[in-house]
């Protein structure tokens, strides 16, 4: 009787955009036990080119010469935001998975294509959202998918994330509509938008205001935006890279309880009573009910490039979820899309977002935005 273990497959990887300052990540996570790096592209051979040395695999400056000459098994896609769809499309109708950073697109109609795409394909298609496997925002999820905070009643996001006019000055397309697509909302800020749709997924509306403060750019810096859920809750989120001194939080009211997660922590605080039967039997008038807070164990997670890699072999080889599959990551995008249309058009979005009339919007904001070339 032969016991030994049969061998790990390798999945056959291309990095496509391997100039990108992310590779770094994306070359620790890719375990090369699971994952053989057969080829690399990028636009720019004095960036990508030295990566593929350095790995002894073939470079291209075209990811569709690379497609076609290492036929692979994974495509994992780090080029800038506007050109996600089009390599990612090209890569699954080449029969390839894909891992496509956020955004996965710019607008969301072209989200749409790329699930469409890796639907007709019959390949994953996966996006870099490893915020969802952070320890704390794995144990909320828990605690509310298990009822412990009741029935949700207002969510809080603020996300600061300071940039100086030299960060904007490093790469000509940030902050412009042709580069980016947006500003905080398609940059900085996607992984808060997510943390919002992965709790709470799609509001029924929103009203929102983006600005452009301080920084020299075409794109906000600055959003406020204002949620209504399909279950009657409210919520908030203010994203800027003009302010400072704002740590990134999260807080969740329930009608049981509160969650505050902030990056590395969870608090937990449980009501005595219920809310509906407190208020509706108390002697009380001007007060809630006690509370206390709970000691929480937190869930395995390091919310690293790691965890989705590991997600994504086990997607592939075993039938496993993905942590982030592209209908699931979609929704981020289309919320950051909707804030630039009601904020632009100065009145309420409904959801769904209204598809053709945001692909109008962008068309004129890229119309009288600053050229530039970020195509593959």
């Amino acid at each position: 009787m032969n016991d030994t273990n049969p061998p790990t497959p390798r999945l056959r990887t291309v990095f496509i955009g391997c100039g990108a300052s992310i590779y770094p990540l994306h070359e620790k996570a890719a375990d090369p036990a699971r994952f053989e790096l057969i080829g690399m592209a990028d636009i720019d051979p004095a960036r990508g080119q030295a990566r593929a040395e350095a790995h002894g695999v073939p470079f291209f400056a075209s990811y569709r010469d690379l497609l076609a000459a290492a036929d692979p098994d994974l495509a994992v896609i780090m080029t800038p935001h506007t050109s996600h769809p089009t390599a990612a499309i090209a890569a699954l109708e080449h029969g390839a998975h894909v891992l496509v950073e956020k955004p996965m697109a710019i607008e969301v109609n072209a989200a749409d294509r790329m699930i469409d795409a890796a639907a007709a394909a019959n390949r994953l298609l996966a996006v870099n959202f490893q915020h969802r496997t952070r320890p704390e925002v794995r144990t909320a999820i828990d605690l509310l998918r298990r009822g412990e905070v009741g029935e949700v009643q207002h969510v809080s996001m603020v996300a600061v994330w300071p940039r100086s006019h030299k960060y904007f000055r490093m790469s000509p397309w940030r902050g412009t509509w042709n580069g980016e697509g947006g500003g905080v909302l398609l940059n900085q800020s996607p992984h808060n938008l997510d943390l919002l749709c992965h709790f709470m997924g799609l509001p029924a509306r929103l009203v929102a205001w983006a600005r452009t403060t301080l920084h020299p750019i075409e794109t906000e810096d600055t959003v406020q935006a204002m949620f209504e859920w399909p279950n009657g809750a409210i919520g908030s989120l203010h994203a800027s890279t003009a302010e400072s001194g704002q740590p990134e939080r999260l807080e969740i009211l329930g009608t049981r309880g509160r969650l505050e997660i902030a990056p590395g922590t969870l608090r937990f605080d449980r009501f005595d009573q219920e809310l509906t039967a407190f208020f509706g039997e108390t002697e009380e008038i001007y007060s809630g009910p006690s509370q206390q807070e709970v000691d929480v164990t937190l869930l395995d997670g390091t919310g690293s490039h790691d965890d989705i890699y590991a997600n994504l072999y086990e997607a592939i080889t075993a039938g496993a979820p993905l942590v982030a599959d592209g209908a699931s990551a979609r929704m981020s995008l289309e919320m950051a899309n909707a804030i630039t249309l009601s904020s632009r058009r100065g009145q309420a979005v409904d959801f769904p977002l209204d598809r053709a009339g945001y692909a109008q919007l962008l068309a004129e904001l890229q119309a009288h935005g600053r050229p530039v070339d970020v195509n593959l």
